[in-house]
Parts: C-alpha cells; structure tokens; sequence
C-alpha cells in the first residue's frame, strides 16, 4: 500500500518495547554492532540497529575524518531515523510518489518460501521462538508479542529487516552448510519479493528427522 499521508508522532519504543532513544544512542556511541541479551534473540531490535547503522554511517565516516558534519547530513540522518521510527509495524521503501509500507508479515512468508526451497529443509514448529508448542505469534519469555508464525520470527525497520527461522532438517545433512544455503535464499526471496534489506537472517536448527 502506498501513502503520503501523517501518521502522528513517532513512538517512543520499538515492537518489543525496547526504547528507540537507546538503541539510537548505542548507534551513535559505536556500539551498533554489539549485542546484548534480549537484541541477540529479538528481529526488532536486530532490524532496528541495522537500519540506523546504515542511516548513521556518513555521520561517523565524516567525524572519523575530523570533520565537522555538516549540519545537512546530520538533519538527513536524522530525518531517515524518524521516517523508520514512524512505522515501527513496518518496512518502509520510499519513491517519488510516496511511502510503501511492508509488513514484518510478509517478511515472514517471504523467508519461508526462501527457506523451504533449500534442499534438506523440513520447515518445524518453534519451540524456541514461539514460546509454547502450538501457539503461533506466542510472547518469546515473557517479552511483548513478536511477528511469529510457527517457525519464522520477523522485525523491520525502515528500508532493513531482521529475520530468525527455525527448522528441522533431513538426518545426514551437512548443518553448516545447511545454514548457509538458508541464510543466502531467505535473503534472496525476502530481498526479492518486499525490496527491503535483510540485514540479520538468524538460522536455527532444531531437530533432525529421518
């Protein structure tokens, strides 16, 4: 769906409730590559620091120059910030026309179909992800809901997405190199099919089934 339209004032967390202040302020600090507990296993925060990373980095290319930034660059990354933190539901793509707004949903339907196009992948339901066998879109420990259905767990921020599947795999395969085939098609069919980046695709392997 394409809008031009207000959508009111940014919200003040992501999805998952984490503030959307200190994940900006561990991007400006230099830590948009580290990790803690809850970022490890969470798409949102994942898509989130991703996307700010990217947004960020002329700022910090400038300032490790000992370059004052001009005041345009600044305003322009803080500008694509706020764009991301206004449709914290979606992925948005920007055109002359106006936004396209993608949601988590069909980043998940998209890594999927990526994942179940791999050769000794049997897509399982995940324990791990969804909390309660049986309950898909279930709160993961205890944390606010996330875009989980079964086995794939999304989160999207601006033009980046975050991904974790789950899956079970044909005895006798070679897992690492499993992984790998995974991790490169959910990034080709997400990347295809909604046009945003995806920045982190987690792979977890559950079970193997003869």
């Amino acid at each position: 769906m394409t809008d031009t339209g207000d959508l009111g004032p940014p919200p003040d967390a992501l999805p998952c409730g984490r503030s959307v202040d200190d994940v900006l302020d561990q991007v400006a600090d230099g830590r948009g590559t580290e990790r803690d507990a809850h970022q490890a296993q969470c798409p949102h925060c994942q898509a989130a620091l991703s996307e700010y990373e990217r947004i960020w980095a002329p700022v910090r290319e400038l300032g490790d120059e000992r370059v004052q930034a001009p005041d345009s660059i600044l305003e322009t990354a803080l500008a694509q910030i706020r764009r991301a933190i206004e449709h914290p539901d979606y992925g948005v793509i920007t055109s002359p026309d106006g936004l396209t707004r993608v949601s988590a949903r069909v980043v998940v339907v998209a890594a999927r179909q990526g994942a179940q196009q791999v050769p000794g992948v049997r897509v399982a339901l995940s324990k791990h992800l969804a909390g309660v066998t049986g309950e898909p879109g279930a709160p993961l420990d205890g944390d606010p809901p996330t875009d989980v259905a079964e086995d794939v767990a999304a989160g999207v921020s601006g033009s980046s997405a975050a991904v974790q599947i789950t899956l079970a795999a044909d005895y006798g395969t070679d897992l690492v190199r499993l992984g790998e085939l995974v991790r490169s098609s959910v990034t080709t069919s997400v990347r295809d099919v909604t046009s945003l980046e995806p920045a982190q695709v987690t792979v977890i392997i559950d079970d193997v089934l003869p």
